[in-house]
């Protein structure tokens, strides 16, 4: 990226959020996401996670509880309860965009499959029924749906 990332990533692991923020914002979310997600995989603690959370309580956002469950689900899935904290970032963005991004509600049908089985299976099933009225031919929802059978 640039210096003024690196500077970014300084910032936020010396906890200075706030200073953090004021650079995370001259961003756009999508062209940074990727880039904190692979920086996550090096670090030894889920700081990005907590600077990501911290976001969050300063303007929640669709796209902050997308790099949220991200982290959460990739680089920090190894820790105690991460799927359980996707799930409530997974289920903020469904409320967030009123059950109408199917790739949230994907997500819904994915921490169903990871080994803890988070999402219950009685909502998964509902989610799966809910994607395909919208998208008919939903290969993520069919494969969900076929693999309960």
């Amino acid at each position: 990226m640039s210096i003024d990332y690196t500077y970014l990533m300084t910032l936020i692991k010396m906890n200075k959020f706030s200073k953090a923020k004021i650079l995370f914002e001259t961003y756009e979310i999508d062209e940074i996401s990727e880039k904190i997600i692979g920086d996550a995989f090096d670090h030894e603690t889920d700081i990005l996670y907590q600077f990501v959370r911290y976001l969050i309580e300063q303007k929640e956002t669709v796209k902050l509880h997308d790099l949220a469950f991200d982290l959460l689900v990739h680089p920090f899935c190894h820790y105690n309860r991460a799927y359980y904290r996707a799930y409530d970032h997974v289920q903020r963005t469904v409320a967030l965009t009123h059950r109408q991004d199917v790739a949230c509600l994907e997500c819904l049908l994915f921490l169903a499959e990871v080994p803890d089985q988070v999402t219950p299976k009685q909502e998964a099933l509902a989610v799966a029924n809910e994607i395909l009225r919208m998208e008919p031919k939903n290969r993520v929802a069919k494969d969900f749906l076929k693999g309960m059978k």
